[in-house]
């Protein structure tokens, strides 16, 4: 029960999940962390009963900007008097921009999807093609496989898939009892520079042209309410806007090759709403 709290709040009622022993922290709220347990037990150890309680709570539903008096009084927010904002977990963040350009594939079980180093050194999903002197050639094409749920990728010490490791993947050691969540400059340049982020920027462009064809506004409008889950106001329109048309002009004076000036600023549109912290932290 406290793993599962922690995993939604980002820290467990009792802080050492690892350790609930002398030498561990004490429960923050026992008689919470007992009632819990105790809800676990009589749904029949059902963690999606546990699951869907936590996140219909009050506490899990506050918004994390608390009154300064509140800040002041407990500012390690020892006593969930607001949310404790936290960034999505590195799988999470690739099955939502996923989902999100319609790719995400639902298929179930089977072998897991392969791993390999790239020309510029960068693990990625593919399969490797060896010739005769075990050199990499051209890499046989994964399809629907290459979509699939970030649960079904192989996990290789040595081969960490390159957009999950900027994100913090749990440490391959015997026990990871807590994950770590890091705030650093290979996020942001990954987010800028990854085929995955390109791609699927481009992707989500082209679902918004499907949508909305030949409705620029409405195909921002659009792109906002899939990433953010809620409309724009007319300020944030206004500016999404005026970031279109200054994409479309430069793109319109140094053309991309393969595509057309607004369909690779409707593109950059995306890639900055994926690289935004409202989509990658739960506020």
């Amino acid at each position: 029960a406290n793993r599962i709290w922690a995993h939604h709040f980002g820290r467990g009622i009792v802080a050492t999940t690892g350790d609930f022993g002398f030498l561990g922290d004490r429960p923050t709220h026992p008689q919470l962390l007992d009632w819990l347990a105790t809800e676990l037990v009589d749904s029949q150890w059902s963690s999606k009963h546990l699951h869907r309680r936590i996140l219909s709570s009050g506490v899990y539903q506050q918004t994390a900007v608390g009154s300064a008096d509140l800040v002041l009084r407990d500012p390690e927010n020892q006593l969930w008097g607001r949310w404790p904002l936290r960034r999505l977990e590195s799988e999470t963040v690739r099955d939502a921009i996923l989902t999100l350009t319609g790719e995400l594939s639902t298929k179930m079980y089977g072998e897991p999807v392969p791993v390999m180093e790239d020309a510029v050194g960068q693990i990625v999903l593919g399969k490797e093609n060896l010739d005769g002197e075990r050199k990499p050639t051209k890499p046989i094409p994964l399809g629907e496989e290459a979509f699939r749920r970030s649960v079904y990728i192989q996990v290789r010490r040595s081969r960490p898939l390159s957009v999950l490791a900027s994100f913090d993947l749990p440490e391959l050691a015997p026990h990871c009892t807590d994950r770590a969540s890091s705030n650093v400059a290979p996020q942001s340049l990954m987010l800028m520079n990854s085929d995955f982020i390109l791609n699927t920027s481009a992707a989500l462009a082209e679902r918004l042209l499907h949508d909305q064809p030949d409705q620029p506004l409405e195909q921002l409008r659009r792109g906002w309410e899939l990433v953010f889950g809620q409309p724009p106001d007319q300020v944030q329109l206004t500016r999404a806007h005026r970031f279109l048309q200054q994409q479309t002009e430069n793109f319109t004076n140094n053309p991309p090759p393969g595509s057309d000036a607004h369909r690779a600023a409707l593109a950059t549109y995306c890639q900055a709403l994926f690289g935004t912290n409202r989509f990658l932290y739960i506020e």
